[in-house]
């Protein structure tokens, strides 16, 4: 078929923000410009290894209007690993490999990633296959999927090699419906957007790798690697974090939704 229905309860307009690898960067305020929204996910990797790593995640969370706020964790994550879905963040809800409903709209977020380094590591593609095809049944139906992981292929490329999921693609090219939106991170060198190939739809799935830590530490990522917001059900990026808005500006974030 050439598109599919929204599966959320509401089929009103959302505006969903994505970030994703802060690893701490929301302690500063000249890197990251947060656009404005209904709905701000993180898919991991903020570096919330203590109590204080927290508290300082909820003073930032508290500053910024997005009535919901959804946090994944990816392998940086370590205290996360030890308590799971028992790590309680103020202002927002931790999703651990479960279907929520946020602003009317299905989302799921998984924390897991193929071997590599830390935490939430699937040990083998065995392992992978196993977990990816029990979280993401074919009849699952979801507006908005978070991964911290990227699947293989796309919004993964770093050094010149390909590292993302192959069971994760294979579980969601399965689905019966696409989700609309799929949020990623973990690559840093690939933050910016793709379209996954999906046979339910001919457009794919749009595919945001919200990797912003190479806005602060790599030449020509500046904006590039900074958030975006996604109009749903349209599947549609109309806005994006803007450096320039931050400059001499001693706020943590400054908020903006500039269409594009």
């Amino acid at each position: 078929m050439s598109g599919h229905e929204p599966h959320g309860s509401a089929t009103a307009r959302r505006v969903v923000v994505s970030i994703s690898d802060i690893h701490g960067l929301h302690r500063r305020g000249d890197v990251i410009d947060v656009p404005d929204g209904d709905v701000l996910v993180i898919a991991g990797d903020i570096e919330l290894r203590s109590a204080r790593d927290v508290a300082d995640l909820e003073a930032w969370l508290s500053g910024l209007p997005h009535p919901h706020k959804v946090v994944g964790f990816g392998n940086m994550d370590s205290l996360s690993y030890e308590a799971g879905e028992g790590l309680r963040i103020a202002g927002a809800e931790v999703v651990v490999d479960r279907v929520v409903e946020v602003a009317g709209l299905r989302l799921l977020a998984s924390p897991w990633s193929p071997r590599f380094y830390g935490v939430w590591q699937l040990r083998d593609e065995a392992a992978g296959a196993a977990h990816w095809s029990a979280l993401l049944p074919p009849d699952l139906q979801l507006d908005v999927l978070v991964t911290h992981t990227p699947p293989y292929g796309h919004g993964d490329l770093t050094r010149g090699s390909h590292v993302g999921d192959k069971q994760l693609l294979a579980a969601v090219q399965a689905l019966h419906r696409p989700p609309r939106l799929w949020i990623c991170g973990h690559i840093h060198e690939s933050a910016g957007e793709y379209r996954v190939p999906h046979p339910a739809s001919e457009q794919g799935i749009l595919l945001i790798n919200a990797a912003v830590f190479n806005a602060a530490s790599k030449k020509g990522f500046e904006r590039r690697a900074q958030p975006r917001a996604v109009l749903l059900p349209e599947g549609r990026v109309v806005a994006q974090g803007d450096p320039a808005r931050l400059a001499g500006s001693g706020m943590t974030v400054r908020m903006s939704l500039q269409v594009r």
